[in-house]
């Protein structure tokens, strides 16, 4: 009987140790989670930095990292609420939450922006001796689009239209970045285009072996796209980035956001915008990129409406307009 008590105190006093560990000065504790993309990925890490930041500088709030299939599916988890946060490229958000493209006619619209990040820049690269001087050049030639449905290939793509030429008028070829970076080595093709973080690992292995040219996009064709397409961003390569590369070259670049849901607590989301974009620099500590996540930027290429709780603390610092 003893033996029967002292378990029973035992279960007793292990249930009031978990119900107190839950609790944050008689609080209960908020589960939040992450959607970021594969583990060997940007946005896994800087998604468990945000984790870290979050769980250091919002009091009463734990944190999980999910590893996900990236964008797409990151919205729709969102969308449904299997996750609380997601980081994703601005497009995939535009068209979530509108309809279109890769979603076709179905729309999420209770997803919401809470800020910009890091960004991915649009390399166009040519060989030197092609002669091609450019986009306009490229009627007729094998361009690289990368993989289908790509940020890459849809904004090569777009891109081109602005120079007047639709895929009827070049070669598209779908080829991963190294694949890129090796067929243009062996002339297989005129153009690659490597949409990723500066400096990119395709563009240093082509540029420190050949002489290639990174072509430039112009003003007006810049602007044409970027209001067509309100979630990509006017961008520069900076000169001396890559061997041989001694100008600035304007391009596009695409930031990546975090995003939530309409139904998420308006403290939460402020908390939670508050911890990522005022330690910065302990985000880059984990990444390079995410020095990218600050707050003068943190608007840039959301396309789609912002949560209340992220607009009031962007407000609250002048990024956005009250």
């Amino acid at each position: 009987m003893k033996k029967t008590y002292f378990f029973v105190m035992v279960l007793v006093g292990l249930s009031a140790f978990l119900l107190f560990g839950l609790t944050v000065q008689g609080a209960p504790v908020k589960f939040i989670s992450i959607a970021t993309g594969g583990t060997g990925g940007t946005y896994y890490v800087i998604g468990g930095g945000m984790g870290k930041l979050i769980e250091k500088y919002v009091p009463g709030v734990k944190v999980s990292v999910e590893s996900t299939a990236a964008s797409t599916e990151n919205c729709r988890l969102v969308a449904s609420k299997r996750v609380k946060f997601a980081i994703v490229m601005p497009d995939s958000a535009y068209f979530a939450y509108n309809g279109g493209r890769e979603f076709g006619d179905k729309k999420y619209p209770n997803i919401r922006g809470v800020m910009a990040g890091h960004t991915s820049t649009m390399h166009f690269i040519v060989r030197t001796k092609s002669g091609i001087k450019s986009l306009a050049d490229l009627r007729g030639k094998k361009v690289a689009l990368a993989a289908p449905g790509s940020p890459s290939a849809f904004i090569a793509e777009a891109a081109l239209e602005a120079y007047g030429l639709t895929k009827k008028d070049y070669k598209p070829t779908l080829l991963t970045y190294a694949e890129q970076a090796n067929a243009l080595r062996d002339d297989t093709i005129d153009m690659a285009c490597i949409f990723a973080g500066v400096p990119a690992a395709a563009a240093l292995d082509i540029s420190s072996t050949h002489d290639v040219t990174f072509l430039g996009v112009g003003k007006e064709e810049i602007r044409k796209v970027t209001e067509k397409h309100p979630y990509w961003t006017a961008g520069v390569i900076k000169a001396g980035t890559y061997k041989g590369q001694t100008v600035d070259i304007p391009t596009f670049n695409s930031p990546a956001m975090l995003i939530t849901s309409d139904d998420m607590d308006e403290e939460t989301v402020y908390a939670v915008a508050k911890a990522i974009l005022e330690h910065t620099p302990e985000l880059k500590a984990v990444h390079p990129q995410g020095g990218e996540w600050d707050l003068a930027d943190a608007a840039e290429g959301v396309a789609i409406p912002f949560h209340p709780g992220a607009a009031k603390y962007l407000m609250e610092k002048g990024i956005l307009k009250k």
